[in-house]
């Protein structure tokens, strides 16, 4: 029996401009795949994602590692608007889910990210329990950011649904034990949860 959710963020109940501002600031087109692998392995990225830097450490670290010769407050501003404002219908789903079941937050994210749509929406509230990379200290797709979660929920595995829109995520997210489903919307979540 499912009694714990656990929702990704970008790409499944906030919008994303990911791909067109990273291929603008990179001044490179790349598939997908390519740019999210380039994303999780970044060491920019990943040390600002899991908390070691700060927003003007990680700006000056990537532009380092990728060799780019951009104004640091043209970048930030770019880098602030690869995540966009929450899906319609968001706001609905989340309480909707809440109403039945412990609901939780698992994101890769960073303090400017967070900071920027906790100043702008409500979104944050409607969750039980927050579990964002940076606080953590580590990201999706590692076995740790799941096993952390698991046992801060204090709930079997198997009593978890996960969601998110990254394969990787999903398939690390069903080797901890979890059910875990790729969407990328808030209804897609709220069809399958219809279903528990």
């Amino acid at each position: 029996m499912i009694t714990h959710i656990v929702l990704d963020m970008g790409g499944v109940l906030v919008g994303l401009q990911w791909r067109e501002r990273m291929e603008g600031l990179l001044g490179r087109d790349l598939p997908l795949q390519e740019l999210h692998h380039l994303w999780i392995s970044s060491s920019s990225t990943v040390d600002f994602e899991s908390g070691r830097t700060d927003f003007d450490q990680f700006t000056q670290a990537f532009l380092q590692e990728f060799d780019l010769d951009i104004d640091s407050a043209f970048f930030q501003q770019e880098f602030l608007e690869l995540v966009q404002e929450p899906f319609p219908r968001c706001q609905t789903v989340l309480q909707d889910i809440k109403a039945r079941f412990h609901l939780s937050l698992l994101s890769n994210t960073n303090p400017a990210h967070h900071e920027k749509l906790s100043r702008r929406y409500d979104f944050f509230q409607a969750f039980d329990q927050l579990f964002l990379s940076y606080q953590l200290g580590c990201m999706k797709p590692s076995a740790a950011i799941f096993d952390h979660v698991i046992t801060h929920l204090n709930t079997p595995a198997h009593a978890i649904a996960f969601f998110d829109d990254g394969a990787r995520n999903v398939e690390s997210a069903k080797a901890a034990g979890m059910n875990a489903f790729r969407v990328d919307s808030p209804d897609e979540v709220w069809a399958i949860v219809q279903g528990f």
